[in-house]
Parts: structure tokens; C-alpha cells; sequence
């Protein structure tokens, strides 16, 4: 699996498994362009090793972000990250601090999610959660990944949402794919008010998601980046232009 790019003169060349240190191991100068698109990255234990400092995303001229490595390419940062912190009401990310950590020290917009099961209380899931995750002023609003379709996942949802958000005093995002979202949220008068982070990968038969209230689209879930060392990442879009991502933080994020 391709897990980080190098170009070594004028021919391209890509590396598997190599640790890149720095960012000066990538050879490619950053662009620093105010492109139309915002682009991210959402990372747990399963990306393994992330080197934040060499975080880059390959683009084409334009800026766009497809998940593979565009000839000829430029590259661009990440402009923000969603972290794992827990999952259920006893795991907790092995990387979540670092990552947390990493992408704070960078400026780069981030925030937590909580993978939801259905075999344990939503009650005891946000426990977990506010437990472990961290809340700060000024980071994206907590997100619920729901992704199990049954009922009693999103009996489960509701419990958390209600605690997480009137702990933290913001409404939570909800992160699903398209199939959980037409079955179940859509559905239920609670959880279809909820901002989305939809889970759609680019395909012949897709285009970006057409509900009003998605905010972030997942549009790859194996991309290839700089800085990723030991797997591929799941690629982000924000919905809107970057002062309108400043704008959503300051209105919906961690007062």
C-alpha cells in the first residue's frame, strides 16, 4: 500500500514504507495558494505513525484533491482534522493524544469523534468520550460516527448527543455513510437536525452529497499523502470556502 510520495529530480518516484522525517523530504515546494476548495484529513490508530510537520496533500494545478498523486502535482496542507478519541465505553485511540497534540501545535483546525457501538448504553459511550476526548475553545464541534444500522444504534446516538452537547454546550456533528443516513437519520426527527460529515467516495456514480445540512464530505477513504507513513488516510472537503470554515469553528465549534 502506498502510504508517501517523494519526486526525485524531474522523474517521479514513490516510496513504500520509508519514514519521511521532515518536510524538506519532500521535494515539491509547498504552494501557498488561497484555492476555492478546503481540504482535510480525518486519522486514528488504523493511519498509524503520522509526521505532521511532513503533512501534505498532493493536488493538481488547480488545487483539487483527488486521494491519488496527480502529474504533474503541487501540494497543499491539510487545513483541518478530525481525531479518533474513543470508541464504545472502554477504548481509547492508542493515538489520539499525539494526534490531537500535533495537529494543535500546527494551527491546524481539529476535532474529536466518538466511533458508536450498539452493544453498550449511549450513556456510558459519552462518558467515555468526555472522559478522554479533548475539548478546547476553538476546535471543530465534537462528532458522533455512527455507523451501524440498527435501531439500537440510534437509541444509542440520541442518549449521547443529549449528554455530549449539554456538557460541551454546542450542537454535535454526526458522522455517517449515505446508506445509514436514507435509513435511519433521515428518519428520526432528532438526528436529521444534526450537521453532517458524509461518507461518500468518489465513484462514476457519485458527485458531492446534495443534503442541505452536510458540512464535510469524506470523499476518499484510502488516499495517498505526504506524511502518512504506515497506511493510507481518509480524505476530507469542507462545503464552503475557508473564511466560511473560520466562520462555522466560530459559530458551532468548542466555545
Amino acid at each position: 500500500m502506498l502510504v508517501c510520495g517523494l519526486v526525485i529530480g524531474a522523474a517521479s518516484a514513490y516510496c513504500f514504507g520509508l519514514r519521511c522525517d521532515s518536510a524538506k523530504d519532500v521535494k515539491n515546494s509547498l504552494v501557498e495558494k488561497d484555492y476555492a476548495q478546503v481540504y482535510g484529513i480525518d486519522v486514528s490508530y488504523w493511519q498509524g505513525y503520522v509526521n505532521w510537520d511532513g503533512l501534505q496533500l498532493p493536488c493538481d494545478e488547480e488545487g483539487r484533491v483527488s486521494g491519488s498523486i496527480p502529474v504533474p502535482h503541487q501540494q497543499r496542507p491539510a487545513q483541518f482534522s478530525f481525531i479518533r478519541a474513543t470508541k464504545g465505553d472502554s477504548y481509547i485511540d492508542p493515538n489520539y493524544q499525539r494526534n490531537y497534540s500535533e495537529a494543535k501545535r500546527l494551527r491546524i483546525p481539529c476535532g474529536s469523534y466518538h466511533f458508536l457501538t450498539d452493544s453498550v448504553s449511549g450513556k456510558a459511550q459519552a462518558e467515555q468520550f468526555l472522559t478522554h476526548a479533548r475539548l478546547v475553545s476553538g476546535d471543530l464541534p465534537p462528532v458522533l460516527d455512527v455507523e451501524i444500522d440498527s435501531s439500537a444504534e440510534i437509541t444509542a446516538a440520541k442518549e449521547w448527543l443529549d449528554i455530549v452537547e449539554k456538557e460541551c454546550g454546542v450542537k454535535a456533528m454526526i458522522y455517517t455513510t449515505t446508506h445509514i443516513y436514507n435509513t435511519r437519520i433521515v428518519k428520526d426527527s432528532i438526528m436529521r437536525t444534526r450537521d453532517l460529515w458524509l461518507a461518500l467516495p468518489i465513484g462514476k456514480n457519485f458527485g458531492k452529497p446534495e443534503m442541505p445540512n452536510c458540512k464535510f464530505w469524506q470523499f476518499s477513504q484510502d488516499g495517498h499523502v505526504w506524511g502518512v507513513i504506515d497506511n493510507s488516510v481518509d480524505l476530507d472537503m469542507f462545503m464552503g470556502s475557508k473564511q466560511e470554515l473560520e466562520k462555522y469553528i466560530e459559530e458551532k465549534g468548542i466555545k
